[in-house]
């Protein structure tokens, strides 16, 4: 396909603040810059929805919603070959009727990698200090030494990833700048590629949980995960551990970490993430001192967004043009899809463009 003659449909947010639709700039950049036509959807009925797909070649979604009948319009069926999400996590997207479809799927993993590692660390520095407790005490005209046991040493500590993905990576280069020894849990990560990272891989989360003293998932949301970080993983953590969650609430079994965090079982928590959210204003966690608790925002910063708005469409583009994504959610549709080319760094698109 001529990359002039690609048509890219735009489904903008259906009653979400978290990304604006007062522009569309970022998202189009890249099929712009190709001279493709960028559609923004306007419609509001399923019905316009499906006639809208039928003309384009791929589809963006930035917190629109997306039923999984709409699959059957698509792929193998259709003109419209994919769909690219905004954001890391796929787990409101039904896969399998994806593939079932050959609908080729992608988000804009890695754009948020730097911004959930710092916030990762973040949370993981204010938990062990206990800062939430103090920051209370000074502004409330405290002075006091009394509640500084226990407090977490870090150096020499040991903190335990599960999934050594880009953010988990990420996150164990950081926290060995900070002399932490760093262990994982990934059943498709070697141990050879770990050594590379200076990480010892485990071959038991409960293994994991016994000899850690901060505990960070860092995986994405799917059955096999749901309640990873359960009553029996809890269990097994020292009383003295930490929970960080950056990844998804319901990772970690919410209602056994409070009772663990409740009993003394647990030292503290730093959560980005939660399994309600927003968060109901009575969850014990936001009445707790040794909990930190942010809004969901661990991935964000003015620059990791114009990063996953840009992205959005460079994937869009590759799959207009033939390539795989460069991050393919749905890795099965290979079987149920004609051949296609590896995908290729954006540059390297442009500059071919250039030259055709």
């Amino acid at each position: 396909m001529a990359a002039s003659s690609m048509r890219v449909l735009y489904l903008g947010p259906r009653n979400n603040i978290a990304h604006s639709a007062a522009s569309t700039e970022q998202q189009s950049r890249a099929v712009r810059a190709l001279g493709g036509e960028f559609v923004v959807y306007d419609g509001d009925s399923d019905g316009e929805l499906i006639e809208a797909l039928k003309s384009a070649d791929v589809a963006i979604n930035q917190g629109h919603g997306f039923k999984p009948e709409f699959f059957e319009q698509m792929g193998n069926n259709s003109r419209c070959k994919g769909l690219v999400s905004f954001g890391h996590g796929y787990d409101r997207m039904d896969l399998q009727s994806a593939v079932d479809n050959g609908v080729i799927l992608a988000n804009t993993a890695s754009f948020g990698t730097e911004e959930v590692s710092n916030h990762t660390i973040m949370l993981l520095l204010a938990s062990s200090r206990k800062l939430i407790k103090h920051d209370k005490l000074v502004k409330s005209g405290t002075w006091t030494r009394e509640h500084l046991p226990p407090m977490g040493h870090i150096a020499d500590q040991t903190l335990g990833i599960i999934g050594m993905g880009n953010i988990g990576r990420a996150v164990a280069r950081k926290a060995q700048a900070f002399r932490l020894n760093v262990i994982a849990y990934d059943p498709f990560v070697s141990s050879w590629d770990a050594k590379e990272y200076g990480v010892e891989m485990v071959d038991d989360p409960l293994e994991l949980a016994r000899r850690s003293d901060y505990v960070s998932p860092h995986t994405y949301l799917t059955p096999s995960t749901h309640h990873m970080v359960g009553k029996e993983f809890i269990a097994a953590m020292k009383p003295t551990a930490i929970i960080i969650n950056c990844s998804r609430g319901p990772v970690v079994d919410e209602e056994e970490m409070i009772k663990a965090l409740q009993e003394g079982r647990l030292a503290g928590a730093g959560l980005d993430v939660f399994e309600q959210e927003p968060v109901d204003p009575d969850n014990p966690l936001l009445k707790m001192d040794n909990v930190a608790v942010t809004n969901h925002y661990a991935s964000y910063s003015e620059v990791a967004w114009e990063r996953g708005n840009t992205q959005l469409g460079e994937e869009a583009v590759r799959i207009a043009l033939g390539q795989w994504p460069m991050s393919l959610i749905n890795p099965d549709v290979r079987s149920t899809v004609p051949a296609r080319e590896w995908p290729k760094e954006w540059k390297v698109i442009v500059a071919e463009a250039g030259k055709a």
